[in-house]
């Protein structure tokens, strides 16, 4: 399991937004390369455009640093897979973050997380045109459940897929609604972090239930799954805000 720790209290998925600054739509995941882990990208070309300069894969890592850029072409209906692990190689402890995709061209992306000799999870998705100020929400709430209990572990990763800061709070309510902890936090551009309630909270039969983030802007948030012995099983994201909360009317 990770050591990454969210500050003060606080791996196959995307949240989609359409960039501000750039030539297309930015397609944004996490990505895990560490050491023992595999990520493995898909890109397809859902239309019938072909592209020489079809998409832009970034890489960043956990400090918001970019860590490499390449690019590639698209024929109409085409997929290429992208092998992260060689692109950011020689993978150490800092290969893990987010990954945006910028095309022209409508995608669809598919993730694919694994351990070194099997894969954990694989997610599919294409377009959603959230994106920061597009409906005027003031508030974007999000949601993912965890657990910290004899069996099952959690470890839940919050990235900014945005060219600025984005500010929040998370609340952790374990299975009894009981109100654990409250920590504010301000993630700097492309940044990620990373809690672990493992390391915090007691294992306990009710030391489970939800973790619930609000925020100024859309984010990625990441929910990795592990066994008992520490195998990760599962990878999950709250990719869409189950709330959005408006500025009062005038």
């Amino acid at each position: 399991m990770k050591a990454r720790r969210l500050t003060g209290l606080i791996a196959a998925v995307f949240v989609v937004s359409v960039s501000s600054a750039g030539w297309g739509i930015t397609y944004s995941t996490h990505y895990d390369c560490t050491p023992g882990r595999t990520t493995a990208l898909v890109i397809t070309n859902a239309s019938d455009y072909t592209l020489e300069e079809g998409y832009v894969l970034r890489l960043y890592g956990p400090d918001g640093r970019l860590l490499q850029e390449v690019s590639g072409g698209l024929t109409e209906y085409e997929s290429t897979v992208l092998l992260l692990n060689e692109i950011v190689e020689p993978a150490d402890a800092t290969c893990w973050g987010l990954a945006q995709v910028e095309s022209s061209l409508l995608l669809v992306l598919g993730t694919w997380i694994g351990e070194a000799d099997h894969w954990v999870a694989v997610i599919n998705t294409g377009t959603s045109l959230l994106q920061s100020g597009a409906s005027g929400a003031m508030v974007y709430w999000y949601s993912l459940n965890f657990a910290n209990t004899e069996n099952r572990r959690t470890g839940i990763e919050l990235l900014n897929p945005h060219t600025e800061a984005v500010a929040g709070a998370v609340d952790l309510y374990d299975a009894l609604g009981k109100h654990l902890a409250s920590e504010e936090f301000e993630l700097e551009p492309h940044q990620a972090d990373y809690f672990s309630p493992e390391a915090t909270f007691p294992i306990a039969d009710t030391m489970w239930g939800i973790v619930d983030l609000r925020a100024a802007k859309p984010l990625l948030m990441v929910g990795e799954y592990f066994d008992a012995d520490g195998a990760l099983f599962d990878v999950d994201i709250a990719d869409a805000p189950y709330y959005l909360q408006f500025p009062p009317e005038e």
